[in-house]
């Protein structure tokens, strides 16, 4: 029985179809195309009986080598380019470029992705071809019937490590006109591959294509890197063997002048609006770690891209995501030196501060970073801290032991006219009596200038703090419209300051009875209070007293034990 059994007949493996057979299937792999619909492409295929059908395995996703490769050009097998013309009207000249113009302009303006892709497909094929007038972005290859005077000037792109080649004796880095080989005798439109990419990018990002603009430009960018380290890597040898083979100095010189140096870094470099864009899409996704490491390690990108304030923006956003204090400076200091004229945001000040507070490998030295970005804010910016940026430097610096930078952020609240009032005040003030060193009898004695004459700079602080009054009593809402004198008058912040220096002084001496500070301390704050007609609190009076009392009661059990010795 079991020989007679009859062998089960496996149905007949389904031929799988092409998914690069067209440029809108590579939308669909994506899940980026607005008209991919998942079920369409099942209907298509004819499904063998559940019953009859054998388990299959899916198939698997294409290799990152095949995407690579549907996003960049496909030149034929022989390389064979298009040469340039020397003898060719100036007329012939501007239509060739007036026709390049206007299929840069119709890229711009393509209303779906997939067209795109679909025009891609032909174009990247390196090959003549010709756009169609009567539809929108509809590209063909050429063939001999698109040869003539009255017909449409033919397209091609070349590989712009190859236009770089061809383009060594000519001044233009995006096209030129060239004759065609024997099978297509015709002029041709030569375009830099760099400007096609340039344009997709630019109209992937326009219609909210923001994943085919990063793969394109990702794509083209890894070959830049290839082809500049290859270029580098032939002048090095070039080099070697000139100094090996060319004893002669006529010879050297005659192999000089016949040698032009290939301008390819020029040549393959994407305009600053491709990588504006790049870097919105970049933001879009949340990409932010891309953005950080474009410009870590190339100073003339920075240069270059980063001296306009919207892309400066951008990468002090992914700074402070990424938490790269020493980015976020360097941005700050290249559009500065860079584009002395740019108008620099409070916010692109305050991003930059923030990032080095929050930098991931944080110390002194993004901490100073911080505070002299603080310094620019003010003095290149004309602008102020916020009360929470001021008090989180001051907070930092207690923190890394530098009482110095925090008294110094301190004394700057009357210029940057932070209320003392204000809660951020007060949370200084309750820090610095954290510590039992003189940063808070500093920072008192600063507030109350005009009560003690122990400072040697007591005319500078009176000066600066009665400027940071008028300013405080001039920007009130009560009193805005009036002169500086009415404007006085009629302010009740001398009030609320009476109230906040009472609460103040309180809190300080309390703070400093809970942290042990010394009995000279204790002593000033008292004085303070004293000067200022502060009432104090009762339990924090009755715990100074009791403190005094106790060192005073310290002290002469000291004396007395020492003359008992004697």
């Amino acid at each position: 029985m079991l020989n007679s059994r009859r062998a089960r007949v496996l149905p007949p493996r389904q031929p799988q179809r092409l998914i690069w057979s067209r440029a809108s299937d590579f939308v669909a792999w994506l899940g980026l195309g607005p008209n991919t619909n998942p079920e369409a492409s099942g209907q298509q295929q004819t499904q063998p009986p559940k019953s009859r059908q054998a388990p299959t395995s899916s198939p698997s996703p294409p290799s990152r080598l095949a995407v690579k490769r549907v996003l960049r050009p496909q030149p034929p097998a022989d390389n064979s380019f298009p040469t340039f013309q020397r003898s060719l009207e100036s007329g012939k000249r501007k239509a060739a470029a007036h026709a390049l113009g206007r299929f840069s302009l119709e890229i711009k303006h393509v209303p779906s992705s997939t067209q795109l892709l679909d025009a891609w497909q032909v174009v990247s094929q390196c090959r003549p071809f010709v756009v169609d007038s009567e539809k929108p972005l509809q590209v063909r290859l050429a063939t001999a019937a698109d040869v003539g005077d009255n017909r449409p000037w033919l397209l091609q792109i070349v590989p712009a490590d190859a236009f770089a080649q061809l383009s060594v004796d000519i001044s233009t880095r995006s096209m030129f006109v060239g004759s065609t080989g024997p099978d297509l005798d015709a002029d041709v439109v030569v375009a830099n591959e760099a400007l096609m990419v340039g344009n997709l990018v630019k109209a992937f990002h326009q219609m909210n294509e923001h994943k085919l603009a990063v793969a394109f430009f990702e794509a083209y960018d890894r070959d830049r890197r290839v082809w500049l380290q290859e270029h580098q890597l032939r002048q090095a040898a070039k080099v070697l063997d000139d100094d090996i083979s060319y004893a002669d100095e006529e010879d050297e010189a005659e192999v000089e002048a016949k040698e032009k140096p290939v301008p390819i870094e020029h040549v393959t470099q994407l305009p600053r609006a491709v990588y504006s864009c790049y870097l919105r899409s970049l933001a879009t996704l949340k990409q932010t770690k891309k953005i950080v490491r474009l410009f870590e390690n190339d100073e003339h990108q920075l240069e270059r891209i980063c001296s306009t304030v919207p892309n400066l923006q951008l990468l002090l956003h992914a700074c402070y995501s990424e938490k790269n204090g020493e980015l976020a400076r360097r941005a700050i200091d290249t559009i500065t030196h860079c584009s002395p004229a740019a108008v620099i945001p409070l916010g692109c000040y305050e991003l930059a501060i923030r990032s080095n507070l929050r930098d991931r490998k944080r110390d002194e030295r993004e901490l100073v970073t911080a505070i002299h970005l603080a310094k620019a804010l003010q003095n290149d910016g004309g602008y102020t801290l916020k009360p929470d940026i001021w008090s989180g430097l001051i907070k930092v610096s207690l923190n890394m032991n530098r009482p110095d930078l925090a008294l110094e952020v301190f004394k700057s609240y009357p210029r940057h006219c932070i209320p003392e009032y204000q809660t951020n005040f007060r949370q200084v003030l309750r820090a610095a009596c954290r510590f039992t060193d003189s940063t808070a009898l500093d920072m008192m004695h600063f507030c109350w200038a005009n009560y003690g004459s122990e400072s040697s700079n007591a005319k500078t602080l009176l000066e600066d703090r009665k400027a940071y009054h008028d300013t405080i009593c001039l920007n009130n809402p009560d009193t805005r419209g009036l002169s500086l004198g009415d404007a006085v008058l009629a302010s009740t912040i001398p009030v609320l300051n009476k109230e906040a220096e009472i609460e103040l002084l309180n809190m300080m001496l309390w703070e400093m009875l809970k942290h042990r500070h010394a009995v000279p301390s204790l002593v000033q704050v008292l004085d303070i209070m004293e000067a200022t007609r502060s009432k104090g609190g009762a339990v924090a009076l009755r715990q100074t007293v009791r403190v005094l009392f106790d060192a005073k009661w310290s002290g002469i059990s000291g004396v007395s034990t020492a003359g008992g010795m004697h």
